[in-house]
Order: structure tokens, then C-alpha cells, then sequence
């Protein structure tokens, strides 16, 4: 196995098992003993559990950039393309929601650290929506507009739907939740 693939399977295992036991109950032996290395070589790819969970949650944000990327790749309406880049995202955060239920106890606790950590996908994603509306504004769908400004203004709006959903205060059908959101937001971006 050559260091890519151990550092992947480092990846993979850490993610299983913080996903069963949490980040603060889930030790290096215990990461150490899936990957079937000792904790010496562990610490040769990375410089401390937080350091592999760092790892952990980019590989989430990449793995779900890919899923998005590929997604809106054959949509070719703006609002279909938001439709579709809207339901994924919160699909995605409920789904990472229930793998990770352990570290949603631990939440609070971990959340500056995962939003340090989420800020390169978080541009990513205001970037993403300013090219769908940019895309809609050129294709005379959407009304003209400050697209990185909205961007951002959407993008926040949607990270601020996560908490209620992740700690599970409201538990609703989420694909129900964005059929209903959609109307309102393409009212305000829909050309008269």
C-alpha cells in the first residue's frame, strides 16, 4: 500500500469511526488499530486526532462538491439548477446529520472548529449560486442583480436552516421544505 492509499484509508477509517463513537470518545489507538498500523505511523500522516478529523471533514466537502458538480452538470434551467443545488445541500446536511449522529451531541462543542474548517466550501458554495444566477440574469430569467451579494445572502440563509436540522429541533420532510422555500425565493428573483 503506498502512502496516498494509507493516508486515504486513514481517512476512511477515522470517518467510520467518529461517525460511530464521536470525535471526543474515538482515540489514535482505536484509529490506529482499524487501519491495522501502529499509532507511530499514524502520527508519521498526521499531527493529532484534530488533525485527522480536519481531514475527515474536507473529504466530506470535496466528496459533496463532486456530488453537486455532477448533479448540476446536466441541468441546463437556472431554476432547475438551484432547485437541484438547494435540495442536495440540505440532503447532504441531513445525511451527515444521521452518519455523524454521535458528533451532533458534541455539536456545539466542535463548532468553531468545523466552520474554520467548512470556510473554503462555503466560498465554493457562494460562488456556485453567483454562476447559477449570473447564468439566469444572461439567459433573462432572473432580474438584474448584485449576483455576489445574493449569493451570499442565499448562501447564509441555507447554513442557517443546518442547526435546527442537525441537533433535529424540527424534524420535517426536507425535499416538502424546499418545494415550498423555492416559489418564494424565485419571486423575488424572477424577472416581472
Amino acid at each position: 500500500m503506498d502512502r496516498d492509499e494509507r493516508y486515504e484509508m486513514v481517512i476512511e477509517k477515522s470517518r467510520e469511526l467518529f461517525g460511530r463513537f464521536g470525535f471526543k470518545k474515538t482515540t489514535m489507538d482505536e484509529i490506529a488499530n482499524a487501519c491495522g498500523i501502529g499509532k507511530a505511523t499514524l502520527y508519521y500522516y498526521f499531527e493529532n486526532k484534530q488533525d485527522i478529523f480536519r481531514s475527515v471533514i474536507k473529504k466530506e466537502f470535496e466528496m459533496f462538491k463532486e456530488k453537486i458538480s455532477e448533479i448540476l452538470s446536466g441541468i441546463e434551467e437556472p431554476h432547475d439548477k438551484l432547485k437541484a443545488f438547494i435540495l442536495a445541500r440540505v440532503t447532504k446536511v441531513e445525511e451527515v446529520s444521521n452518519y455523524y449522529s454521535t458528533i451532533r451531541d458534541e455539536y456545539m462543542e466542535n463548532y468553531a472548529f468545523i466552520e474554520k474548517e467548512r470556510k473554503d466550501f462555503i466560498n465554493w458554495e457562494i460562488a456556485t449560486i453567483k454562476t447559477i444566477l449570473d447564468e439566469g440574469i444572461q439567459k433573462g430569467i432572473f432580474k438584474d442583480m448584485d449576483t455576489e451579494i445574493t449569493a451570499i445572502v442565499l448562501a447564509f440563509s441555507l447554513k442557517g436552516l443546518e442547526f435546527p436540522w442537525i441537533i433535529r429541533q424540527y424534524i420535517i420532510d426536507i425535499e416538502k421544505a424546499v418545494d415550498l422555500m423555492l416559489p418564494i425565493l424565485f419571486r423575488g428573483l424572477d424577472k416581472k
